[in-house]
């Protein structure tokens, strides 16, 4: 069980492999001890006053057409945040300067995830965008860039197979994707809807890295399927950086999206975590007649709007214009880029 550290004054979630939960089902009702703790610590957050402004989901509804994209009126999304840091570059180095998580508030934090020291922690997210929506900040006191590390990917994993959810949802927008703190930082958070993206079908590349070519917002996903090999969960931890260092390398924006998956819309057993990475346009390039600049979430299926214009008027095939117009270049580039690697030499040996 999570135990008091007493010079933080705030638990420490201590974990074995043995706790993580492979394979979910939805409707089951019961919640994991990390699931429990978490939602529990969000609600105490809640109600001391923690929270700069109240989760207001006003409207949603899905979008007619082929994919079942989910939007999500959200009005006051953005009206009390930390203010945004002027981010030009995804190289752009730590600026202790500006606001950065290692001197959080205390209250802010939640539990810790690593040994106890308040290295890796999970805090609650301010300005919340979804329910139980809070940050896993990860070697904070060694103020890296908002850039993923070998050790957050695996840190994110770990939490995604603590969860017995299959709404808990784990994701990451990079320098000039959107992150608007240049401090290393993933976002946890429960979506409670079936997304297209847990069963959508993938096209093969190469080893066990896949092709998210028949959706608007093209990228790639890592699955990890099978459980029985104890190197697995280290196997798509490296794959999935080898796709982010090809990213940081060209210097390209990026998004990750970490789900529950299933083989078939209807099945009710989650069998498969799915890691999904986009390269991108970096935001500040970005100009849309619509005023609107889709991050992972909507890489997703997942629109979160503050525009009840903008929330009247989206399609399908609007959407489709966007992502697809953000997403493609950046998708062909590390396509070509990973298919001519030389693995050699390189320890992967995660395959089909």
């Amino acid at each position: 069980m999570s135990e008091v550290n007493a010079i933080t004054k705030f638990p420490t979630f201590q974990y074995e492999d043995k706790d993580f939960n492979f394979v979910v089902t939805a409707g089951h009702g019961l919640k994991s001890r990390f699931d429990s703790l978490l939602t529990e610590k969000w609600k105490d957050a809640k109600e001391n006053g923690i929270l700069w402004m109240n989760l207001n989901i006003a409207k949603e509804r899905t979008l007619p057409g082929n994919y079942g994209l989910l939007v999500q009126l959200h009005p006051d999304k953005g009206k009390k945040r930390r203010k945004l840091q002027i981010i030009k570059s995804i190289l752009q180095p730590f600026d202790s300067k500006e606001f950065n998580f290692a001197n959080l508030p205390n209250e802010e934090i939640l539990f810790d995830v690593g040994n106890g020291d308040g290295n890796d922690i999970v805090a609650v997210n301010v300005s919340p965008s979804g329910n139980y929506h809070s940050l896993l900040i990860v070697e904070r006191f060694k103020c890296l860039p908002q850039r993923a590390t070998k050790h957050s990917i695996r840190k994110a994993v770990d939490l995604m197979l603590l969860s017995n959810s299959p709404y808990f949802r784990i994701i990451f927008n990079s320098s000039c994707a959107r992150a608007s703190i240049n401090h290393l930082h993933w976002h946890l958070y429960y979506l409670k809807r079936d997304m297209p993206l847990e069963s959508i079908k993938l096209d093969h590349l190469r080893g066990p890295v896949f092709m998210l070519k028949e959706f608007p917002a093209k990228g790639f996903c890592l699955k990890l399927s099978s459980f029985s090999d104890s190197n697995a969960i280290c196997d798509l931890v490296s794959w999935t950086y080898l796709i982010i260092d090809c990213l940081h390398k060209s210097e390209i924006p990026y998004s990750i999206y970490l789900t529950r998956a299933k083989e078939n819309v209807g099945d009710k057993a989650y069998e498969d975590i799915r890691v999904y990475i986009w390269g991108r346009k970096p935001e500040t390039v970005v100009t849309n007649r619509h005023d609107f600049v889709p991050s992972v979430c909507e890489f997703f299926g997942h629109f979160i709007v503050t525009s009840r214009q903008l929330y009247d008027d989206l399609t399908e095939e609007l959407a489709d214009e966007i992502l697809n117009d953000l997403t493609s270049d950046s998708f062909l580039a590390v396509r070509d880029h990973v298919l001519g690697m030389d693995l050699n030499g390189r320890g992967l040996v995660m395959t089909l």
